[in-house]
């Protein structure tokens, strides 16, 4: 093994660990913004701000690094430590009727952050586009999940009206805050 060799093999360690870090402290972030949690007594689907931390990690992180970070978090959830909505532990939370939605935080992180990062510069309009896309995508993939318990149009009504106006202010709130951020760190 070259000196070369050896730099690139260091490098490579270093940089998994630090990809491995920036995806523990994003999961850790969506783990602490999921412990703002309203129950509904209609709906077996709570109110939170985890929409808002996959919009933040995304918009923020980007696609490869938004991904991971919501990978880390459901592996959180898989071993038991009291991750999701309201402090709740389940290691079997892929036998119930919020898995749909928790899965498809993985698709909106992807989808999210791969439109942030063909359009940087992009202006608020093209970020609302970008989250509005990505909330569809968790509305979409939630209610199909839910639908398997409840019926489809049920999982309609339950799953996706009673969010559509919180739905809307975290799209702008979270296009505003990454506007911002993106604004600071030119």
């Amino acid at each position: 093994m070259t000196q070369k060799d050896a730099v690139l093999v260091k490098n490579t360690k270093f940089r998994f660990a630090f990809e491995l870090m920036i995806a523990c402290l994003g999961s850790c972030f969506l783990a602490v913004m999921s412990q703002v949690a309203m129950r509904l007594t209609i709906s077996p689907i709570p109110i939170t701000l985890q929409t808002l931390a996959v919009f933040l990690l995304a918009g923020v992180l980007g696609s490869q690094r938004g991904v991971y970070s919501v990978l880390a978090y459901l592996i959180q959830g898989c071993s038991g430590l009291p991750v999701f909505a309201g402090g709740v532990a389940n290691p079997l939370w892929l036998l119930g009727p919020q898995a749909g939605f928790l899965i498809s935080f993985v698709v909106a992180a992807y989808l999210i952050g791969k439109l942030i990062e063909r359009r940087p510069q992009g202006n608020i309009l093209y970020l609302l586009f970008s989250l509005g896309l990505g909330q569809l995508a968790i509305f979409a993939i939630g209610m199909v999940w839910l639908s398997f318990f409840i019926g489809i149009s049920k999982a309609f009504i339950l799953g996706i009206v009673p969010f559509l106006p919180g739905a809307a202010l975290k799209i702008m709130a979270g296009a505003t805050m990454i506007r911002f951020y993106k604004a600071v760190r030119r």
